[in-house]
């Protein structure tokens, strides 16, 4: 392969790529409406009414939530029963074929009456999509967190962080009628003398309070507008295993500085270590001196600016990066010394009063914790979407490991079968915008757990909420033997003298992914987070397509992959390679088309294409915590392939020739969603072809922006990458380039700053 020296080329858009949607189909009916169908929905709603009868008979302006169960084939969007909903209007959801609707006794009466005589088609239609309707019960609100503490025995060590969630309705007048409903309900019931209403932003709100006993719980759950009942879960420092090394430091002064910060949300990076105190450039105390333990977060402090050297790995790019340690987590080592732990509310105060101060500055953040009996597979995590609503509000990336697994058995490579969910994910590696980070091992030997490369037994997987690709990628995090034991197979970093120790964990090699990132970000002449992120998941997927391709299912280990060692591999091209960024827009109701795509003319034999091609499509969704499942409320497709003009038919054939890297095949919208990347924000497609496709009239480009039901977005921005090889190694950067240029495209050079060296 040539040397990596040619700019990446960036693809503005034209006005002409933009074209409208043709209408879609009428209302689709998934059964026949009988008098009997319209009898059994009338009956539901009215059992509904029932149910809250008396919340309606006390104050009729405050709403109730009822539950809309639809078939397995009407999940998709377009059949939600919007025009069914036209008196109880959709709030939110749960589950895919879950739907919360508003409810009183006029707008349940109302419905009724539409029913015995349906107004329109679509409302006709809605009617067969339905399953159930049921009222939202006293026990489905009661988290399996708190009924399992409860079982334990162990009530008492939570009762005083409990959790209470309201159902939004996203009108101002039904919440102020529904917070106040509760609040007097909880103030009758005695719970309101030590409480605590928390809010971030305006969807994030939490009632903290104090209770007795279990019984109390039940009490709670059962008023009206109460969504759910949880604890707030208590965070410390990951416990970590260090050993000493017989290797000296042996770091050397061959760097240059950069300007950029990167903050550690941790435990304390130690003002003895001589490496790194240089670097630490502000800092904020959360923790009392006689709680804190600096060995950890020294050790990713020394991963980030070191690792590379440590651990033998060869890179080009040797900067040192600039740190504000955040000393916030307490020490969870007994052997170390008191041990103690941090609220999760306590947490997130810390993390936007940071941010406040510093996030204009710092643009990147380390986060490593977890909490191991919070696995995500279902909803997101309050402090999932907590860090969501930071990045954000605040325009950063934060980066968090995937979680470790620290009960036995640890997984081995190939997996076992009787894993089950133990090694899924933990909150908060859930988050839509954070890069979760999980581990694959360096080190291998004759009697270690798994070999080089594999995923390490200690690293979880995903997918995460909404079964979307967790973790984003992975790093070098560790390995262990058989028995257990480090024994030459951890990571290399510094504790806190500056000696040179091995530890495990997704711990380290969440600041790997953080100092790749770092580094690309730096060498940015224009800085862009979003298109940062898709440079290195791209870089992971086209770098980490064998491990990728061997099972479909090993992207729930590996992510996308791991992110190349060197930023010229990641922001550079060859000539036998060209790489394209198109940062663009899609309007609602509209897709765009970028027709005559210059196919590189050396991949084309006798009619036919070849050659290797990779995609990766990075977008931020609008996110809506009161759509469960349904959180990403925005979707973007792309299409890369051929198309030819149809005599016959007057139009244009296209047939997409580059796949997502998965699939599916049941036509449903939960099979889609569950296997085929649908609503995530992260797509990846590849392939590479061998035996050729036929070129017919030319290549396009489509791409489609959906949104969820109801909502209204003017336009959504994402950013496209794709990258084209020519595995005989012709010059068809030149060819590409050229071709777009004589296309009409204009293309701008992704200025960095090896681009500069490069010309001075």
């Amino acid at each position: 392969m040539s040397e990596k020296n040619l700019p990446i080329k960036v693809v503005l858009q034209k006005a002409t790529d933009t074209q409208k949607n043709l209408g879609g189909g009428g209302p689709k009916f998934f059964g026949e409406v009988t008098p009997e169908l319209q009898a059994e929905i009338s009956h539901k709603f009215q059992d509904v009414l029932d149910f809250y009868d008396d919340v309606f008979t006390e104050n009729e302006l405050v709403p109730a939530v009822g539950k809309i169960t639809v078939k397995p084939e009407a999940i998709a969007k377009s059949h939600k029963p919007s025009d069914l909903c036209r008196k109880c209007p959709i709030i939110g959801s749960d589950d895919l074929d879950e739907i919360y609707i508003r409810v009183t006794k006029k707008a349940i009466e109302e419905t009724v009456a539409l029913i015995q005589n349906p107004p329109t088609k679509a409302f006709r239609a809605n009617m067969t999509a339905v399953s159930d309707i049921q009222p939202i019960r006293t026990d489905e609100k009661i988290s399996e967190d708190l009924v399992e503490i409860s079982a334990q025995g162990k009530f008492e060590t939570i009762k005083n962080k409990i959790k209470v969630k309201i159902f939004n309705f996203d009108d101002a007048f039904d919440d102020n009628q529904i917070m106040s409903y509760i609040m007097k309900k909880l103030s009758d019931y005695g719970f309101l003398e030590n409480h605590e209403l928390i809010t971030y932003g305006d969807r994030i709100k939490f009632i903290k309070i104090e209770v007795s006993s279990y019984e109390d719980i039940v009490k709670i759950a059962s008023i009206n507008g109460v969504k759910s009942i949880d604890f707030f879960q208590e965070y410390s420092l990951p416990l970590s295993e260090f050993i000493k090394t017989n290797l000296k430091s042996f770091l050397d002064d061959e760097h240059s500085n950069s300007d950029i910060m990167i903050g550690i949300i941790d435990g304390g990076i130690s003002d003895d270590n001589a490496f790194l105190k240089p670097y630490v450039v502000a800092r904020e105390k959360y923790v009392n001196e006689a709680y804190q333990n600096s060995s950890h977060a020294t050790f990713i402090a020394s991963t980030i600016q070191y690792g590379n050297k440590l651990n033998g790995i060869i890179a080009t790019n040797k900067q040192r990066f600039k740190f504000v340690d955040i000393i916030a987590m307490p020490n969870s080592n007994p052997d170390f010394g008191p041990t103690d732990t941090i609220g999760e509310e306590e947490l997130m105060e810390i993390i936007e009063e940071v941010m406040q101060k510093y996030s204009s500055n710092v643009k990147i953040w380390n986060l490593s914790l977890g909490i191991e009996s919070k696995v995500c597979k279902g909803s997101m995590s309050d402090l999932g979407t907590f860090l969501d609503y930071i990045q954000d509000k605040y325009q950063v990336q934060i980066f968090v490991s995937s979680g470790n697994l620290n009960s036995l058995p640890l997984r081995e490579w190939p997996t076992q079968t009787n894993m089950g969910e133990r090694d899924r994910i933990i909150s908060p590696a859930d988050s839509v915008r954070a890069i979760t980070v999980g581990s694959v091992a360096l080190y291998d030997s004759e009697n270690s757990i798994v070999k080089e490369n594999e995923p390490s037994p200690f690293s979880r997987r995903g997918p995460g909420a909404n079964y979307i690709v967790k973790p984003d990628v992975v790093d070098y995090g560790g390995n262990l033997t058989k028995d257990l034991h480090i024994n030459g197979l951890g990571m290399k970093g510094l504790d806190i003298k500056g000696n040179v120790i091995e530890g495990n964990g997704t711990s380290y090699s969440n600041p790997r992914v953080v100092q790749k990132f770092a580094s690309v970000y730096d060498e940015m002449i224009e800085k862009d987070i979003l298109l940062a992120k898709a440079m290195i998941i791209h870089s992971a997927r086209m770098t980490s397509r064998d491990l990728l391709e061997k099972n479909q299912d090993n992207i729930k280990y590996y992510g996308f992959g791991m992110p190349a060692v060197n930023v010229q591999d990641i922001l550079q091209c060859s000539e036998d390679e060209v790489t394209l960024v198109f940062r663009q827009k899609v309007p609602q109701g509209s897709h765009l088309e970028m027709f005559d795509f210059p196919y590189p003319n050396s991949l084309i034999n006798n009619g036919k294409c070849y050659g290797e091609i990779g995609m990766t499509l990075a977008y931020n969704p609008i996110l809506d915590d009161r759509y469960g499942r349904e959180y990403c409320r925005t979707n973007i497709d792309v299409s890369f392939g051929t198309y030819k003009y149809n005599s016959n038919s007057g139009k244009i054939d296209f047939s997409g020739e580059v796949p997502l890297e998965c699939s599916w095949d049941e036509k449903f919208e939960k099979a889609r969603v569950e296997n085929g990347f649908k609503w995530s924000p992260i797509k990846s497609y590849y392939r590479k072809i061998s035996r050729g496709i036929q070129l017919g009239d030319g290549w396009k480009i489509r791409i489609d922006m959906n949104p969820r039901n109801g909502l209204n977005v003017l336009s959504q921005e994402f950013v496209l990458i794709l990258t084209i090889k020519d595995p005989t190694g012709h010059d068809i950067y030149s060819e590409v380039v050229n071709g777009l240029r004589t296309r009409g495209y204009v293309t701008n050079n992704l200025e960095t700053r090896q681009q500069i060296r490069q010309r001075q």
